[in-house]
């Protein structure tokens, strides 16, 4: 009894350290600039992704700043604009500028506001050394990583991107198509079994070798495949593009990254308003979101295929069931639920069975029935 009284008053103790988050009143019914780019002083295109945040009472999500008039300024006379190519979505081509040169970014919206960045340096970014996988069995993981360094020790602090591309089959083959109006099984022209998906983590992926005697990073972690994902199967290619990043900028990110991806636990940090280096010129009480950044960029890819793990071979194909009974052409004519259903050809070649679109039809998993002409 005495230690069920315990139980109950700790759990009363708990519950009375618990605060309640209660955003500023200058949050709740705000939409704020949110910007979201990175000048690359390098061979490749320059991207600056503008929306705006949404009131905390509205269930919809960010919404594209479209129209707006952006403009790349240097400390030294350099002015270049950049295009709308989508809603939202602003780039610049590969261009040569001045390393020497400081960089802020401008922005005129639509409504007449002004907004900009601090300047910043440019930052060279050193090569990626090497891209490796290492399998934890105990977890049923698959592990990859990356490895770098700046021989010159200029760069301290670093940010991943990736970019994960991969070869799957649907569970089941379908060989044949049924046209119903004129009750006719002929042989698929379009074949549904293959597919490539291409997907880009949104994760914030930071390291720092500050703390370290050379400017060294070793077996950074960049993603874990779980053994039931279907990703590992037949070809999988992992594109990894480093940035080198200034101690602002790594000091904003990892607080974005705990902010967003670490609340929640009774020690994470508590939510808070995380803003950046860019400002509302017009209003200087205006919030606005997001970090400013010029350097050049570092690609690496790695691509493998299952014997390549040394006999540990990951992931499961979709869990599909075919029923057990074969239907007759007059029964498939006649069932009820055709739009849903995919003909699967039997050695019999009087008799069928039917499956789900989602087994029989790749494109249900999020892939393209075209191949990168890379891969």
């Amino acid at each position: 009894m005495k230690y069920l009284v315990l139980f109950l008053f700790l759990g009363i103790l708990a519950a009375g350290c618990i605060d309640p988050f209660k955003p500023s009143e200058n949050l709740v019914d705000g939409r704020y600039l949110v910007v979201s780019g990175f000048l690359n002083v390098g061979s490749d295109t320059s991207t600056i992704l503008l929306s705006r945040t949404q009131s905390l009472n509205s269930g919809e999500g960010s919404s594209s700043e479209t129209g707006a008039n952006v403009r790349i300024m240097g400390d030294q006379g350099t002015q270049v604009s950049l295009r709308e190519i989508s809603s939202g979505r602003y780039i610049l081509l590969p261009r040569n500028f001045l390393t020497a040169e400081k960089f802020r970014l401008q922005i005129t919206t639509r409504d007449g506001k002004e907004y900009a960045s601090d300047y910043v340096e440019v930052k060279r970014t050193p090569a990626v050394d090497s891209i490796h996988f290492q399998p934890d069995r105990a977890n049923g993981l698959m592990r990859f990583m990356v490895n770098t360094h700046d021989p010159n020790n200029n760069t301290w602090f670093y940010r991943w991107k990736i970019e994960e591309t991969y070869e799957y089959t649907s569970a089941f083959y379908s060989k044949d198509s049924i046209a119903y109006g004129i009750k006719k099984i002929t042989p698929r022209q379009l074949m549904l079994y293959r597919c490539w998906r291409t997907d880009k983590s949104t994760d914030i992926k930071i390291g720092t070798s500050a703390k370290l005697s050379q400017d060294r990073i070793m077996n950074q972690p960049l993603v874990n495949i779980n053994g039931s994902s279907n990703k590992l199967l037949i070809k999988y290619s992992l594109l990894v593009r480093q940035y080198a990043l200034s101690q602002e900028a790594y000091e904003y990110w990892d607080m974005l990254a705990r902010s967003t991806e670490t609340t929640g636990g009774l020690f994470d940090p508590q939510p808070s308003v995380l803003t950046g280096n860019i400002r509302c010129t017009s209003n200087a009480e205006e919030l606005v979101f997001g970090y400013f950044s010029a350097g050049t960029e570092q690609q690496k890819r790695l691509t493998v295929t299952p014997y390549q793990f040394g006999g540990w071979f990951p992931g499961t194909y979709p869990q599909c069931y075919s029923p057990a009974d074969t239907l007759s052409t007059t029964e498939i004519y006649q069932t009820s639920d055709f739009s849903q259903k995919i003909i699967n050809e039997l050695d019999m070649p009087t008799r069928y069975i039917t499956v789900s679109a989602t087994c029989a039809d790749c494109r249900y998993l999020g892939g393209s029935l075209k191949k990168p002409d890379w891969f």
